[in-house]
């Protein structure tokens, strides 16, 4: 087995649950209720505000390959490995809770069984398999295959499916409370179809638009119906889910990444009604798309029940303080993020980030230390919390 730095390639899954236990940072039942309580309140799309804006904090370490600034890179077990055994999967993903729990913050560390986007096809009876350390379709479907999938009602017995719940089952039954069971990462309705069809789709909805408006409504269900089976499994509440050791309002959330390759029209005649379709379903929720997706923004602020937006890549979106205003005018949220200019003082920092922000809502900050930057790591909170005591004198305001 390679080793790498300083890491301790043989810690039982135990031993890891034990370190990442030992190591939170103010996360009792009370602080986790307060922090649960300041993620809804700025994450609901509903204009009622927080206490304080939440802060998250992460301790980069480029010496430990699981605190590197790269999460992706499988350290310990190939993707292989890890779906064949839950063990294997919590040994690969444990570690890479040390560089979020080292100092006071509104952290929420939680961990998800991961097999990859397209391990949801098999509810279909689909093929997958595994390609550069990721699942893929083994096919893609003609549209006539297409045209008669149905999901059928034994879809949770079926091939990763039904291996992804046993997993999550695994998870929280060795998880301590401190450490959330959360779900997979959920592509969207028009993700899975385009994971079945592929770049065709995109000629479908010009040359047979009532195929993809069927095939739309199966992933939709399937979407439905995978999201409340886990988040029955893994104990989550119906009115908010874990994403990246934060706590966002809504069932679920949705991951939207090949809908910026449409127009604003195709996306709002087939993304939009599935999307609502299964934020109704759940309780509302977020988005996430990667890449430039300006032309479908507006199709999602408009609709009710979708609280906000996390963006992959807000710098090619526009100018981000646009962005910030615009979300805010519609009362939505959004990962809003500055860069700390060289030699800027932490406080100063938080006090530019928090100029064009008009109420503590929708926005949160996310900082993360280099080594050298460690020290300040334990005043971090207190100062971000001054930082807007000095902008909203009234914190209930």
């Amino acid at each position: 087995m390679e080793q790498h730095g300083d890491v301790d390639q043989n810690l039982s899954v135990d031993a890891l649950i034990e370190e990442a236990t030992c190591a939170q940072v103010g996360h009792d039942a009370d602080a986790r209720a307060r922090k649960r309580a300041r993620w809804l309140g700025v994450s609901n799309g509903r204009g009622t505000q927080a206490d304080y804006l939440p802060i998250t904090i992460r301790a980069n370490d480029p010496s430990d390959p699981y605190c590197s600034a790269n999460l992706h890179s499988h350290v310990r077990y190939s993707l292989a490995e890890q779906i064949d055994s839950p063990e294997n999967m919590l040994a690969e993903w444990l570690p890479r809770l040390r560089s979020w729990i080292q100092f006071p913050s509104d952290v929420y560390p939680g961990l998800a069984p991961r097999f990859g986007n397209a391990f949801l096809l098999s509810a279909f009876g689909l093929g997958v398999r595994i390609m550069d350390d990721t699942l893929h379709a083994e096919r893609l479907l003609s549209r006539d295959e297409a045209r008669n999938l149905v999901l059928p009602d034994d879809f949770a017995e079926r091939g990763m499916v039904k291996r992804a719940a046993e997993y999550t089952r695994y998870c929280r039954s060795v998880l301590p409370e401190e450490i959330h069971t959360g779900l997979f990462f959920m592509m969207s309705p028009f993700d899975l179809a385009y994971l079945i069809r592929g770049q065709d789709l995109l000629m479908d909805m010009y040359d047979d638009p009532a195929l993809v408006h069927q095939l739309m409504g199966e992933c939709t269900k399937l979407f439905v119906e995978v999201t409340q089976l886990y988040k029955g499994l893994a104990g989550e509440p119906d009115d908010w889910y874990w994403y990246g050791n934060n706590v966002m309002a809504g069932g679920g959330q949705l991951c939207e990444d090949c809908c910026v390759m449409v127009s604003p029209e195709c996306h709002a005649e087939f993304s939009i009604p599935y999307t609502k379709r299964a934020f109704d379903a759940l309780g509302g929720g977020w988005v996430h798309f990667c890449g430039d997706g300006r032309q479908i923004v507006d199709n999602y602020l408009a609709m009710p029940g979708m609280h906000g937006i996390l963006y992959g890549q807000m710098h090619l979106n526009g100018d981000r303080n646009g962005l910030l205003k615009q979300f805010e005018d519609a009362g939505k949220g959004l990962n809003y993020a500055v860069a700390r200019k060289p030699g800027e003082s932490w406080l100063d920092y938080f006090r530019r980030f928090l100029a064009p922000v008009s109420r503590k809502a929708g926005v949160w900050m996310h900082v993360g230390l280099s080594p050298n930057e460690w020290a300040v790591g334990p005043q971090l909170m207190e100062l971000w919390h001054q930082a807007q005591d000095e902008k909203w004198p009234s914190r209930h305001e």
